[in-house]
């Protein structure tokens, strides 16, 4: 397990708190590990490409916003965002798998994507 400091909470489309950012890690609510960034390329333990991190959002394989951080910029108008709980402890990531090629990124959009944050994710993967 890690501490938590510098940890950021990533935000939905709602401005509800979907999940935690530390050190090119996305972790869920537990603290679970479930994706990680390589170079602004959004990748799964399961080493599926999910999308890219541009510039604080979090954008999906067409370039529409799935979620966020704070600061983010060049996106969709971001909503309130609700006071984030105190973060979970994180549990140590796995070591990343071999990252797919990624595709030519999609240019970034200004809209929401239709995809939520557990769909974004994918499946989750047997623990």
């Amino acid at each position: 397990m890690t501490s938590t400091p510098g940890t950021e909470p990533i935000f939905d489309r709602q401005g509800r708190t979907v999940g935690w950012f530390d050190n090119g890690v996305i972790h869920e609510h537990s603290g679970h590990a479930r994706a990680f960034v390589d170079n602004g390329v959004v990748v799964s333990y399961r080493a599926q490409h999910l999308g890219w991190l541009d510039q604080g959002y979090f954008r999906d394989r067409h370039g529409d916003a799935v979620g966020f951080i704070r600061g983010a910029r060049s996106g969709p108008l971001p909503p309130h965002v609700s006071e984030p709980p105190v973060p979970p402890v994180l549990n140590v990531p796995p070591a990343p798998p071999v990252a797919p090629m990624p595709p030519a990124p999609a240019a970034p959009t200004l809209s929401w994507s239709s995809l939520d944050w557990e769909h974004y994710l994918g499946a989750r993967p047997h623990e």
